[in-house]
């Protein structure tokens, strides 16, 4: 028996995976959904295998979620919504081993689990495999370069950015050519600093705080 815990804040959608095992897969035990990585860990994990959603609004950092869970000798499936190849990619290279849609049917997720318990990488779709093997993917930024694309996503003036991040005005191009050395080895021509931000948005390098209410 393939024991299986899951960690998201939204598990409803696990609750008809966990009918799907129940009927069509009498080796897999959904036995445990916990809302946070925190959460799975308060107490020793017996699970063989964790599904784990990259959106946590509480634990943001996915390296080091796929990290601890890892640390306690559980194998990691990412089980997400998710597209953005850059955010995917960051949790493979932590040491998760798959990749499975939500949207996915329910054969494919049992297939991911069972390869990861035996320790073999899986991605439950084709979308999954575009995702994974995506150019773009392999675009590494540096923390600095995530910090000045941000702030030009924020619509803040060079000037200001330079001021806040305790660097020289004339040294901020410098970050931007990188950047743009990065995804133009991906195969993307860019043309101003708006689009590399607006690139690392779309795969998952930088976020964007969501706006408060005002009333």
């Amino acid at each position: 028996m393939i024991s299986v815990a899951a960690v998201d804040d939204h598990p409803m959608l696990l609750h008809g995976l966990q009918a799907y095992l129940s009927e069509h897969a009498e080796d897999v035990d959904l036995c445990a959904v916990h809302p946070s990585v925190s959460a799975l860990l308060a107490e020793p994990v017996t699970a063989t295998v964790v599904l784990l959603d990259l959106l946590l609004p509480e634990e943001r950092d996915i390296t080091q979620n796929v990290q601890r869970i890892r640390a306690a000798d559980a194998q990691v499936v990412i089980y997400t919504s998710d597209s953005r190849p850059g955010i995917v990619r960051e949790a493979l290279d932590a040491g998760a081993l798959g990749l499975v849609l939500k949207g996915d049917p329910g054969e494919r997720v049992v297939d991911a689990i069972r390869d990861a318990a035996k320790g073999e990488k899986s991605y439950s779709s084709r979308l999954a495999h575009a995702i994974v093997t995506d150019p773009r993917a392999v675009v590494r930024l540096t923390p600095r370069e995530r910090e000045v694309l941000t702030l030009i996503a924020k619509g803040k003036p060079r000037k200001l950015i330079a001021k806040e991040l305790g660097i020289s005005e004339n040294t901020l191009p410098t970050y931007l050519k990188r950047v743009d050395e990065k995804y133009s080895r991906a195969g993307n021509v860019t043309a101003s600093p708006g689009e590399l931000a607006a690139f690392a948005l779309q795969d998952g390098y930088i976020e964007l705080p969501p706006d408060r209410p005002t009333g």
